[in-house]
């Protein structure tokens, strides 16, 4: 009963793809079979609408599903067929352009690609296994033989010179990161924080990489994407879901309750060190959980749907493997993240198979975090420390990497956290980039940000 339930959760999950997103719906138009693809006839009625659709206009329908469905409904002679379809435009929200901004259409399109042959195989099982039944081995070979898989997803040969979709949704997916800052940390980020990305931030101990974190989960949750957190050590489920509470209250847990708040930060030619302007904040005491608990509810009224969910375990409990096996189980529930975020990759779990300082071990954890943003076509954000001499560079390099230089290797892109002891005093951050594949970068050239931790936030004012 749970597969049958599962199976059931991914039909709906491809149609519903298919309904509210052009690019799923395209993909699969030009795969579409006569006898549809799916397991029940209710979605291969629904499906064959959307390919139909798609053929003439080029796109989704959208809410025009509505009136294909009661077009359909009052020629129909089929009450159960009737009440299964309705039921599921039901389901649907009537903010259709909101369902399909949820869609991670890349992933969608993997998995419909998987679920498509698994109901091909079953159907030629089912002929293989009626021919045998007559005694006919020919028709059984012959069945086999003819057997054609549906080429889509992970995997497929694309013709590079003529799949005009697959240039054009090359090209939109780096025009829309997930994730977007103001100001020159905008600009110094670009595209950066964008599906099949693995970004890695690096510094020495005590340099707010935990913060950074959490801010950059933030920043994903405002702008309406799904995060899945996961806490593997250093912090205990209480002691980070009061720094959550910071951040998305803006107010201290602890004191001091007086204390200043960048309101603009410049640099002048030549100068290395940015000049930060302040104003005073005062809080008559630490953040209570109930102002905590309203300052959730004023995020979760304007999106209902759950979109940040914290995974805490032990230091060295759980490895990459773990996590993905947790993903899976939150994806059968219908929840799947667009953002994953790890605090942080050093403190997990060696794969199995591998001893504990084995170098390769390490290796092989940063590869299956790789993994991940490539087959999920997600963001991946995680942290490591940087090597002992981090401490006193003014300004992290390549060098500066701790344990093996092969996790370089696999990210797309390294941040560097960097402060000196007068910086920190004023809250100021210096962010450059040690490796990023896809774009020209120089180690030296920094981001200044100033922010302010007490409030959760290392980012407030940024300048160049």
């Amino acid at each position: 009963m749970k597969i049958a339930k599962h199976d059931a959760n991914e039909e709906k999950r491809i149609l519903t793809g298919m309904v509210v997103n052009d690019v799923v719906l395209g993909r699969i138009a030009v795969r579409w079979r006569e006898d549809g693809l799916f397991r029940v006839r209710w979605a291969n009625l629904v499906g064959g609408w959307c390919v139909s659709y798609y053929g003439r206009y080029g796109k989704a329908p959208q809410g025009d599903i509505e009136g294909l469905f009661e077009s359909w409904a009052e020629r129909a002679n089929d009450d159960n067929t009737v009440d299964l379809v309705d039921r599921f435009l039901a389901s649907l929200s009537d903010e259709y352009e909101e369902e399909s901004a949820d869609i991670n259409p890349d992933y969608l399109v993997d998995l419909a690609g998987e679920h498509f042959n698994a109901v091909l195989l079953e159907r030629m099982s089912e002929t293989v296994g009626g021919h045998l039944d007559r005694g006919d081995t020919t028709k059984a070979l012959e069945t086999v033989a003819k057997w054609d898989r549906v080429e889509m997803g992970v995997g497929t040969g694309v013709d590079v010179l003529s799949n005009e979709d697959a240039i054009r949704e090359a090209f939109e997916a780096r025009a829309d990161p997930l994730i977007q800052y103001p100001g020159a940390l905008g600009q110094f980020f670009g595209d950066q924080l964008g599906r099949d990305e693995f970004v890695g931030l690096t510094g020495a101990s005590g340099r707010g990489k935990t913060w950074w974190l959490l801010d950059i989960a933030w920043m994903a949750v405002r702008q309406n994407r799904r995060v899945a957190f996961f806490e593997v050590g250093d912090m205990s489920q209480h002691q980070i879901m009061r720094r959550f509470m910071c951040r998305v209250a803006g107010r201290p847990t602890k004191p001091p309750y007086e204390f200043e708040v960048p309101v603009n930060i410049t640099r002048g030619h030549g100068e290395h060190v940015a000049s930060v302007e302040t104003e005073t904040r005062v809080f008559k005491g630490p953040l209570h959980w109930q102002q905590a608990w309203e300052s959730c509810q004023k995020k979760t009224r304007r999106h209902k749907k759950e979109l940040l969910r914290l995974s805490v375990h032990p230091n060295s409990s759980i490895n990459v493997k773990g996590i993905m096996s947790i993903l899976d189980v939150w994806e059968r529930d219908g929840w799947v993240p667009d953002v994953l975020v790890i605090d942080y990759a050093d403190i997990l779990s060696i794969p199995v198979g591998y001893s504990p300082g084995d170098r390769d071990a390490i290796n092989e954890t940063w590869k299956q975090l790789r993994n991940i943003s490539q087959t999920r076509h997600i963001l991946v954000v995680t942290a490591t420390q940087a090597d002992a001499a981090s401490y006193e560079a003014y300004t992290i390099r390549r060098g500066n990497f701790s344990d093996d230089r092969r996790k370089n290797d696999h990210v797309t892109a390294m941040l560097g956290i960097n402060a000196t002891e007068e910086e920190q005093k004023d809250g100021i951050f210096r962010l450059n980039w040690t490796k990023r594949r896809e774009e020209a970068y120089m180690e030296s050239r920094c981001v200044h940000v100033a922010g302010c931790l007490y409030l959760g936030r290392p980012h407030m004012k940024s300048t160049f």
